[in-house]
């Protein structure tokens, strides 16, 4: 309790505003998970083995079948119906090819998917992971980003709105295991990046507009190193996030909305409402810190920037790759690019298998760039060198080809429409 209350001081010393504050402090009540037990997790089978379908209502396995109301007078009462996606949400991913594994993270039921980085086909069935983490023990929610460690063999979740903590699990995890470490990160946190040169990690903070750089090691309430924060930084909303190992720089996905969380933040003082800026690509000093201005920016309408989620630095061919979610494209651009530029190349089109990109990894050891799709059940693997309405060269599902996606990100509230006879549920 006393290290988690000298990592509060640090942070307001540090400039930190009252949103990194209290997401640390809610952080805080978060219990640790219970201890391990042995479950097995298929990727969504019914209680007689067969696939489900997202797209109709069905009883929760794991409960009887819904109770009579005139028997039940309160307690523990099972749902009439259900309207869930029983198959994983692909989020973000990261590729350790010395390794030869892939790493992404499901949001729709919390866990980590681990697959061969040869997989996938161009058949429409369901491809295994070699390894899945998911289940109370680990402690994972809505989970969001996510690194690789080959070095120390270790593997990073970072959970977003819900949970306000990361994740550590050794590379052969496996099931409802506890994690090797967990460090409370602040409310909104959602991509993540390793230096292992610098030893360092650093998160982005969606609604704080910050990103957070803390030792690799840190855990439970350590205090971030720096904190990057500021009118001046240019961050708007921060998703992804990678660090330059080689420039010693850091580069972040912005979604381009922003308010002041302080009256400080304001213009003179004055409390006013936020704005919205342009999508951009905001790079920084590897030590960069507080309210520093980025050495460069891509922005401007010919970048085709529209809600970039995740990003990937390529230092052998000098480029980075980004997935643009809003308009189903994965936009490369050179490292060094600056201002209202096109991207060198991108990759949209019918024949991409693209539908909400939300994650990218470039593999520049075996020429491929692996992309997970939100709103479909799938990731898909691309040539490096990939143009234009071109098919992937494999696809990984997990789910039958066809298989919808129901499309919850993280439901915060429901309403009924009784006109036409609809629930609407805002994600």
């Amino acid at each position: 309790m006393r290290r988690f209350a000298e990592s509060l001081g640090a942070l307001a010393k540090l400039g930190a505003g009252p949103g990194l504050v209290f997401g640390l402090i809610g952080s805080l009540l978060l219990s640790l998970p219970t201890d391990s037990i042995s479950l097995a997790y298929p990727l969504a089978l019914t209680e007689s083995n067969q696939l489900c379908s997202p797209t109709q209502t069905f009883s929760t396995p794991w409960t009887v079948d819904a109770s009579k109301l005139e028997d039940v007078a309160g307690g523990d009462i099972v749902p009439v119906r259900s309207l869930a996606d029983p198959y994983p949400s692909l989020h973000s991913v990261a590729v350790d090819p010395d390794n030869n594994r892939v790493l992404i993270s499901d949001s729709n039921r919390g866990g980590l998917l681990i697959y061969d980085r040869t997989s996938g086909s161009g058949s429409s069935g369901v491809v295994e992971p070699v390894r899945q983490v998911r289940g109370p023990a680990t402690g994972m929610m809505f989970v969001a980003g996510v690194a690789l460690d080959p070095g120390n063999h270790e593997l990073y979740a970072v959970n977003n709105d819900i949970g306000d903590r990361m994740e550590v699990f050794p590379y052969d995890s496996q099931g409802n295991v506890k994690p090797k470490r967990v460090l409370f990160v602040p409310h909104g946190s959602w991509g993540v990046a390793l230096n292992r040169q610098r030893e360092e990690i650093a998160i982005t903070v969606e609604h704080a507009n910050t990103v957070v750089v803390y030792r690799r090691d840190a855990s439970l309430g350590d205090a971030p190193l720096r904190v990057l924060h500021g009118p001046k930084t240019g961050l708007g909303d921060p998703h992804g996030i990678t660090f330059d190992e080689k420039h010693n720089e850091i580069s972040v996905a912005n979604h381009g909305n922003w308010a002041p969380l302080t009256r400080a933040e304001s213009l003179e003082g004055e409390l006013k409402g936020g704005r919205f800026d342009l999508p951009s690509i905001t790079t920084y000093s590897g030590e960069a810190n507080k309210d520093e201005v980025p050495l460069r920016k891509i922005q401007g309408k010919r970048t085709d920037l529209n809600w970039p989620m995740g990003i990937s630095l390529d230092t052998v061919h000098d480029e980075i790759a980004v997935a643009s979610y809003g308009n189903d494209s994965i936009l490369i651009f050179h490292r060094n690019d600056q201002g209202d530029v096109e991207p060198v190349r991108a990759i949209h089109g019918s024949r991409t298998a693209l539908s909400g990109p939300m994650g990218v990894s470039i593999d520049a050891k075996n020429e491929e760039i692996w992309v997970t799709n939100y709103r479909e059940h799938t990731a898909a693997v691309f040539a490096r060198t990939a143009q234009g309405n071109v098919a992937p060269k494999r696809i990984v599902r997990n789910a039958l080809a066809g298989t919808p996606a129901v499309g919850f990100g993280n439901p915060g509230a429901v309403a009924y429409d009784s006109k036409r006879d609809e629930i609407l549920v805002p994600n």
